[in-house]
């Protein structure tokens, strides 16, 4: 990626993530970089192109960063670290992000395709992570980590579209959230893993 390119998604990004894709327009952008509109052509032919190289830079950020996270901690330390998210997470707003709902209205087919990226990240980075937890005997040796990925992944995509249907209320797909992924986990488990995850988590 060249520098003018990376200087055009530099400043885009946090605009759009601040006010939606709707508010920020190509001649804005263009002023703030002094740049004309000429050479941010050169780099993005539309502004659809824009967002979607802005989203490819967030899931490949994600995707560098959840690998970091998977080769530095243990899955025990990994689990308990999201538990204090899960609890930080229900203090937080329901309220969708601006980005993020310029990008479901206005720019339906790049939802679905950065749906469909964010899905296989997802469950790559799970494969891996329950890959991982056999290797350290908190996972059962027999489960199939394909099929195991999918179940997870799967459900929370079925929760995110209940929820943005209005169909559950914050507090219901917090509780069938957690509720199934207890199921799950327990699942695949090795009793000697859930002892360890047990101990870990009341420290």
């Amino acid at each position: 990626m060249t520098d003018m390119k990376e200087n055009i998604l530099r400043v885009a990004t946090p605009r759009m993530q601040q006010v939606g894709i709707r508010s920020v327009s190509i001649e804005d952008l263009c002023k703030e970089l002094g740049i004309s509109k000429k050479t941010f052509y050169v780099y993005f032919p539309s502004k659809d192109d824009l967002v979607d190289a802005m989203l490819h830079a967030q899931e490949t950020k994600i995707t560098h960063d959840v690998q970091h996270l998977v080769a530095n901690k243990t899955v025990v330390q990994l689990l308990v670290d999201w538990t204090k998210i899960a609890k930080q997470t229900e203090k937080s707003s329901h309220q969708t992000p601006p980005v993020l709902y310029d990008l479901k209205k206005y720019y339906p087919n790049l939802f679905k395709l950065h749906l469909k990226r964010v899905r296989r990240v997802m469950q790559e980075f799970l494969v891996q992570f329950l890959r991982k937890g056999q290797t350290e005997g908190i996972f059962r040796q027999e489960i199939d980590v394909e099929v195991a990925s999918m179940l997870m992944v799967n459900t929370h995509f079925m929760l995110a579209e209940h929820a943005d249907n209005h169909e559950l209320s914050p507090q219901e797909t917090r509780h069938i959230g957690k509720t199934s992924m207890d199921i799950l986990l327990r699942g695949i488990f090795t009793p000697e893993g859930l002892q360890t995850l047990e101990k870990a988590v009341k420290k």
